[in-house]
C-alpha cells in the first residue's frame, strides 16, 4: 500500500468511531399539554413513532426543556421515549 494513501484511511478510521451526534428534542410545556419539538416543529404521534426506532437504534436524544417546564411533562416524554425503546436521553435545563 502506498504511504500516500495512509493517511486517508486514518482519517476515515477516526470518522467511524466518532460516536452520533444527539438529537435534539424540545420539550414545549404549554397549559394542560405537552409536545415534543424538533427545528422549531411540533411532532405528531407517527412521525414520533417512526424517530422513536431511530433514536432506539443507538442514536442518544438530547432533551432541553423551556425554564418553567413541567417535571410531569419531562416525566411523560422519558416515559414515552424508554416505551418505544430508547436507552440514551440527555436532559439540558
Amino acid at each position: 500500500m502506498p504511504l500516500s494513501v495512509l493517511p486517508f484511511l486514518l482519517i476515515a478510521a477516526v470518522q467511524a468511531s466518532t460516536p452520533p451526534e444527539p438529537a435534539e428534542i424540545v420539550i414545549v410545556a404549554r397549559s394542560r399539554r405537552c409536545d415534543i419539538s424538533i427545528a422549531n416543529r411540533v411532532l405528531s404521534n407517527a412521525e414520533f413513532k417512526r424517530r422513536a426506532a431511530e433514536w432506539a437504534a443507538g442514536t442518544p436524544v438530547r432533551v432541553t426543556a423551556p425554564p418553567g417546564a413541567d417535571y410531569r411533562c419531562l416525566a411523560k416524554i422519558a416515559f414515552r421515549l424508554a416505551d418505544r425503546g430508547v436507552k440514551k436521553i440527555i436532559f439540558d435545563p
